[in-house]
């Protein structure tokens, strides 16, 4: 009985081993078959994620490359102002104005509203106060008005209604009342029915307001219209509005003859340099 034990053992024992050996070389085997598998999962797998890595890669490539183009554009536009500054500050040399003070070379910052091109907001406002009305100048002819308010000072273009002035028509110098209509015109009221003025008349500022110098141009008389009262003038403005970009402001009219006259022709000489 104790043999027959012993033998069934060692039969184990050895088809225990036969089965090990069988299976380890089968093992083998299916490694060999499975090989070229698993070598074509791990290229599709590198390949997939070389693939990830490069498209994240050029992603931040794109992304960094967006955003120094944007600093460049932002960089190249900032020259462009530059320049343009210098181009202007070359035509409008501020020395000039340095010789007499009744007269302020301003700027135009930018406009009050988008969709408002009769109103801008302008430089030197701390220069000035806040209880006057100033004459804005454009070259040698008249543009507009300027006031400060709550320390920023805004200049309204002959284009806006608001902005009002007395001037003298023709040779007889017919007294009115300047107001704005567009761009290109103005209307003259509370001229004297009975006074004398046709198309093709010079309008010029009297210097009565306190806001221009006198004789400072206008425009030109293109229609007449009679009213009850009084007569109305439609002229057609010498400024141009539309590129508001420096003007000359009037901060204080001089009363002696002679010291308007010389600032008048220096204001003339200047603005005839310009182009």
């Amino acid at each position: 009985m104790k043999t027959s034990r012993i033998l069934i053992l060692f039969i184990f024992i050895a088809i225990t081993i036969f089965l090990l050996r069988k299976e380890e070389s089968f093992q083998e085997k299916f490694a060999l078959i499975t090989l070229p598998v698993k070598k074509s999962y791990l290229d599709v797998r590198n390949s997939i994620d070389n693939s990830i890595e490069k498209y994240l890669t050029q992603s931040k490539s794109i992304t960094a490359l967006k955003e120094e183009n944007l600093l460049l554009r932002k960089y190249l536009y900032q020259q462009k102002i530059n320049l343009i500054q210098l181009k202007h500050l070359e035509q409008y040399n501020e020395t000039k104005f340095n010789h007499f003070n009744n007269i302020l070379r301003v700027q135009t910052i930018s406009y009050k509203k988008l969709n408002d091109f009769s109103q801008v907001f302008l430089t030197k406002s701390e220069e000035l106060g806040e209880d006057k009305i100033y004459g804005l100048i454009q070259k040698n002819v008249v543009a507009g008005i300027a006031l400060k308010e709550e320390g920023l000072l805004k200049g309204i273009l002959l284009s806006n209604p608001v902005c009002q002035f007395s001037t003298f028509i023709g040779e007889k110098k017919t007294p009115g009342i300047a107001k704005g209509i567009d761009a290109e015109s103005i209307e003259i009221n509370f001229i004297p029915k009975w006074s004398k003025i046709e198309v093709g008349d010079k309008v010029m500022t009297s210097g009565l307001d306190n806001i221009f110098l006198p004789d400072i141009p206008v425009g030109i008389v293109t229609n007449i219209l009679t009213k009850s009262t009084y007569k109305t003038a439609i002229v057609k403005t010498y400024a141009d509005v539309l590129h508001p970009n420096f003007f000359y402001l009037v901060k204080e009219v001089l009363h002696q003859p002679e010291d308007i006259n010389t600032s008048k022709m220096k204001l003339e000489n200047n603005a005839s340099k310009e182009p």
